[in-house]
């Protein structure tokens, strides 16, 4: 069976795209496996419930590394090869979310400013309305919509050109959603964009009132006009018996099959997979219609210019929010953002992955935090290359620990049997317990955070698990936690 991604599914509508956890279809070279018999004699420094919930999964402990460290003293209770760089999977996000909480503060915003390029008179923009994209992570369609209304209450009522969109921020090659693990539609795969809207994913909808089936999208996209399953009555069976759905066209899914009342709704999500501008087109065209901006013109990629006249400007809500639910839900591409933000911030535009990595390295270096084994690659962990040790990610578990942000960084974490990608796992004596950002590809269980113990004492906790049989390590990783 694949490794399930990385992902719980969001508490509310606004985080509905946030289920874009990480996943390989190949296992993952494992890094250290080299040094196995160096390891042996100390084998001991394990806890035995901890060997045994291994040696039960088939997992070999020089696959793994641990450590568990009682944060009032700073003795480890647990020290298992904790220098041998591992694949971290999405637990490579605490680093790039400690060093934005520092770099840009935990009250930054991203402002989208929006240009009329031509005159507005008598309701017309006679040219273009230009979007200047700023690499915003939670830029949603209601986002859009309540700019339009903006717009109309300034008197638009009909743009006579194109929409432009700058995306200049940022200098990227093409993306591939297949490329990591031939699964394009997956919201996960969907890559960074100086302008992304609503994750660049979709959410479909599928019921059946009144008699009559229904489909529709959030966001709205002008233009959907799905082929619809036929309705037949009776009990429901198995839904993903009765329907066979093709979703290769996005604006045009063939819901293929049959239906019955009694299954109520279904929903997918999906990551929007046609080329940029065609799903802000497709968006923006159901926002115009909706507030009343008369729109036919079409999406183009472009340099606003100077000229341009400054209409409004939208602002992100604070990084301090989009961090939270970055962790909580692993979201890819708003990590990838937010690594690109790094190095726009510090003055290297366009950003790219290998200055944002520059300058968090640099900055790490600042710290006292200097990690030369650490490979950030795109900064999400959904990467087969990205590399850190768990002494590394101790390290930084208790500078922020110690830090000004501590409070901003713990609550972040998923919760232990509360939340996140922790909703379901690690219940029982453990929920609450822990604050934790979690990781999983094929080959590869990770966890880091923060554990209370039955003292009340707080330890800080590390786990990269690089190994063929890792999705079976959570035993083991209770074992590891219910020896605090």
């Amino acid at each position: 069976m694949p490794t399930p991604p990385d992902h719980a599914l969001p508490d509310a509508r606004r985080r509905r795209a946030m289920v874009l956890g990480a996943r390989s279809l190949t296992g993952l070279a494992l890094a250290g496996s080299a040094g196995a018999a160096r390891a042996l004699p100390a084998m001991l420094a394990l806890p035995r419930p901890v060997r045994l919930a291994l040696h039960a999964a088939g997992i070999d402990p020089a696959h793994c590394s641990f450590i568990l460290r009682d944060l009032r003293l700073g003795t480890a209770l647990v020290d298992w090869q904790a220098d041998t760089p591992r694949s971290p999977a999405s637990v490579l996000k605490l680093v790039t979310m400690y060093a934005a909480l520092n770099l840009l503060g935990p009250d930054y915003r991203w402002r989208t400013p929006v240009y009329a390029v031509g005159p507005l008179q008598d309701g017309v923009l006679a040219g273009d309305l230009g979007f200047v994209g700023s690499g915003d992570p939670h830029l949603m369609g209601e986002d859009l919509w309540r700019l339009a209304l903006r717009l109309r209450g300034m008197g638009l009522r009909r743009i006579a050109g194109n929409v432009v969109v700058d995306r200049s921020a940022f200098n990227l090659p093409p993306h591939d959603p297949a490329q990591f693990d031939g699964q394009p539609l997956a919201p996960y795969n969907v890559g960074p964009d100086a302008f992304l809207i609503d994750f660049g994913s979709v959410q479909l909808h599928m019921d059946a009132q009144g008699g009559e089936m229904h489909a529709w999208t959030e966001p709205p996209m002008q233009g959907f006009a799905p082929r619809l399953p036929r309705l037949e009555p009776g009990a429901c069976g198995a839904p993903d018996g009765r329907l066979h759905p093709d979703f290769s066209q996005p604006l045009a899914p063939a819901l293929e099959g049959s239906w019955s009342p009694e299954c109520g709704e279904m929903s997918w999500n999906l990551a929007a997979l046609m080329p940029p501008n065609g799903f802000v087109q497709a968006v923006l065209g159901a926002v115009f219609r909706n507030v009343g901006i008369q729109w036919d013109g079409t999406v183009v990629s472009g340099r606003v210019p100077p000229q341009a006249r400054l209409l409004t400007t939208w602002d992100s809500e604070p990084l301090a929010v989009l961090v939270r639910d970055i962790d909580k839900y692993s979201n890819n591409v708003m990590a990838q953002q937010v690594f690109l933000t790094l190095a726009l911030h510090a003055g290297l535009a366009p950003a790219d992955f290998g200055r944002a990595a520059q300058v968090v390295q640099q900055w790490l270096v600042t710290q006292g935090l200097s990690m030369p084994d650490l490979v950030l690659d795109n900064g999400c962990g959904l990467s087969r290359v990205a590399r850190i040790s768990a002494r590394d990610l101790d390290r930084l578990l208790r500078a922020a620990w110690r830090g000004p942000l501590m409070p901003e960084f713990v609550a972040s974490l998923p919760l232990s049997g509360e939340d996140g990608t922790l909703r379901r796992r690690l219940g029982g004596n453990l929920r609450g317990m822990l604050h934790a950002k979690t990781g999983t590809l094929d080959g590869v269980v990770a966890l880091a955070g923060y554990l209370q113990g039955d003292d009340g004492r707080r330890r800080s906790v590390v786990a990269l698990i690089n190994d063929p049989r890792a999705e079976q390590a959570w035993p083991a990783l209770r074992a590891l936690l219910e020896h605090a």
